[in-house]
């Protein structure tokens, strides 16, 4: 049990101060007013019609994301580049076509999933400058400062470039949800409500582990501080751009696919 404490330990905490440097670093990006114009938000005339059609949207994409599992999507060739090219992407787009098709119904605009494309050459050179600084801190809390090219290396690779299309859309279903449970409940909440949902569903885990409370306690907090930084982050910004190629790339550093 405490050879698997210490290796949860090994992985989160760096994770967690990459993140938390990776957030930071924005802050200071756009203290010092370098950051890119941040858009406003499209609001709401019927806030908690738009969260249950979201809500549904979700739990709709979970849905297809089933079916996709059992094969039932468009199916794999024997052409591995043909996969990671057309098929894998293809199948994404289906997965969370709830979430396009609900915006277009509504009539609502990318800025409600926290996407614009103006300035987007700042927004992609700040995404692969945190990307950096968030990976080296990983790596090198870990001792693992030999990955560093090999992480390069793989990143631009096909086969892992062919994952960043569900890394991509796991970002836009996080904000979809998020911008609509904000209009029905308020921002605070929307924060809150998330954070906790997600540091709750690590304790089951740890409760089958038979981890310690302290151990259990210390790591609750980690994860819910650490998943309100980055929403609270994302809600600044108002852009998943950015934060698409940390994603991607921090996904590559902890060797997620």
């Amino acid at each position: 049990m405490e050879e698997v404490m210490q290796s949860n330990s090994f992985f989160i905490v760096p994770l967690t101060l990459a993140y938390l440097c990776i957030c930071g670093l924005w802050f200071l990006f756009n203290k010092l007013g370098c950051s890119w114009d941040i858009e406003s938000i499209e609001s709401s005339k019927k806030p908690w019609l738009d969260f249950g059609v979201g809500l549904l949207a979700c739990i709709s994409v979970i849905g297809i994301g089933q079916i996709f599992s059992a094969g039932f999507l468009i199916p794999s060739t024997e052409s591995t580049i043909l996969n990671q090219v057309f098929i894998w992407p293809s199948n994404n787009v289906l997965i969370f076509s709830p979430i396009l098709l609900t915006l277009f119904i509504r009539k609502q605009g990318l800025s409600t999933i926290f996407i614009s494309f103006n300035q987007l050459g700042i927004k992609l050179l700040f995404g692969l400058i945190a990307s950096i600084l968030g990976v080296t801190i990983f790596v090198g809390i870990r001792g693992e400062w030999s990955r560093i090219l090999e992480i390069g290396s793989s990143a631009i690779q096909l086969k892992t470039l062919s994952n960043f299309p569900a890394i991509f859309f796991e970002n836009v279903a996080l904000a979809f949800l998020f911008i609509r449970l904000k209009w029905a409940v308020g921002i605070q909440w929307a924060i809150g409500i998330p954070s906790v949902l997600f540091a709750l569903a690590h304790v089951p885990g740890s409760l089958a582990e038979g981890d310690p409370v302290s151990h259990i306690i210390t790591f609750f907090i980690l994860t819910g501080s650490l998943t309100t930084f980055i929403l609270y982050t994302a809600y600044r910004s108002r852009d998943i751009l950015w934060l698409g190629v940390v994603h991607y790339l921090m996904d590559v550093a902890i060797k997620a696919f």
